[in-house]
């Protein structure tokens, strides 16, 4: 019986994962491999890379906006994707409940800055500037007033190995990963790393 459970919850997950699939590479000359790695290659102590692009209130991020607290949750996220949105609330409830040396921030993967003309946000997500407006109407209905970042070019490169949303990563003050990637809506599991891991600090 335990193990049908398991089964069943595990097609489950993989339906809602399937579901919020992104698109792929959607040029005539785009292959497979031009986003060659997944969310699962991402070892712990991967570093997110650099990247310049601006929040939904137009303010210029870079990733030194790691480096302002000691640890980092990072939700990459789409306008499209239903379990993304439902746990936006209780995302916000995580940012608002953090300790002053924690924070969450939004990555929304299909809301580029104005004038971004290519990049894998756009080529696997069909992301847009057009989706910005849908993005703030969002982070206002689900209350997440975290900072929410476009996905410029070279945010689109930091997040290639996103295939699927929601996929929440978490950093240290360097931007470098203290745990494996989730794939999937688990605020509560994101809250007990934070957790661990300050402990431990």
């Amino acid at each position: 019986m335990k193990k049908l459970l398991v089964l069943i919850m595990t097609i489950l997950m993989c339906v809602i994962l399937a579901a919020c699939a992104g698109d792929a590479p959607a040029g005539e000359d785009a292959e497979e491999d031009d986003y060659h790695y997944a969310v699962e290659d991402v070892a712990v102590g991967t570093n997110i890379g650099s990247f310049t692009s601006e929040d939904l209130e137009g303010n210029k991020v870079s990733e030194a906006i790691f480096g302002d607290k000691d640890v980092t949750v990072i939700n990459v996220w789409a306008t499209f994707c239903g379990p993304c949105i439902e746990e936006m609330p209780e995302l916000a409830e995580l940012a608002e409940g953090l300790p002053d040396n924690a924070q969450v921030i939004g990555v929304v993967i299909d809301a580029t800055p104005a004038g971004t003309k290519e990049g894998a946000a756009i080529d696997l997500w069909g992301a847009g500037e057009g989706n910005i407006d849908l993005a703030k109407e969002i982070c206002g209905d689900t209350g997440a007033k975290y900072t929410n970042i476009l996905a410029s070019e070279s945010v689109s490169k930091a997040f290639e190995s996103v295939e699927a949303v929601p996929t929440t990563f978490i950093v240290d003050k360097s931007g470098n990963t203290i745990c494996t990637p989730f794939l999937g809506a688990d605020v509560e599991g994101y809250k007990k790393v934070v957790e661990d891991y300050l402990a431990g600090l």
